[in-house]
């Protein structure tokens, strides 16, 4: 699977400032909105929220895998955030999710979203990747990290 091919440097985000999944997932959607991969981003949202509601996208050691099919989606893609530990997006774990892939897929995608999901779930299952992850502090590092995990 070529991750790195469904990511791009805008589509990532560094933002302490943000501190809940709705200002997350809003910011996230406008960012992708703006970039050209997503025509309605209210649609996306409330498709991202209709996901969570089946249980929640956070995994563990703070990261979380958000994820929705809509049609609001233009193209595939993938963005990446580095927040503040949300309070109220909790992974499995319990541990407060702030790093994540977001995967935005056109509804009728579903091969993709799950070669997708399923890429990002077992890269993430190692704790030197997410700690690397969780340092990297621009664009460039994310991307990199990327290349390395063979995405």
């Amino acid at each position: 699977m070529e991750i790195i091919s469904l990511i791009e440097k805008k589509n990532i985000l560094f933002d302490t400032s943000i501190t809940s999944k709705s200002e997350l997932f809003q910011r996230l959607a406008e960012l992708l909105n703006r970039n050209g991969y997503v025509s309605d981003q209210n649609l996306f949202i409330e498709a991202l929220y209709a996901r969570e509601a089946e249980s929640s996208t956070g995994i563990e050691k703070g990261f979380g895998i958000p994820h929705a099919k809509s049609q609001s989606v233009i193209e595939p893609t993938i963005a990446f955030a580095h927040v503040s530990e949300l309070e109220d997006y909790i992974a499995l774990d319990e541990s407060k999710v702030e790093c994540l892939f977001m995967i935005a897929v056109p509804e009728q995608a579903n091969d993709k979203h799950l070669e997708i999901l399923s890429f990002l779930a077992r890269k993430l299952m190692d704790d030197e990747i997410k700690e690397k992850l969780k340092s990297a502090t621009n664009e460039d590092e994310v991307m990199q990290i990327l290349i390395e995990i063979g995405g």
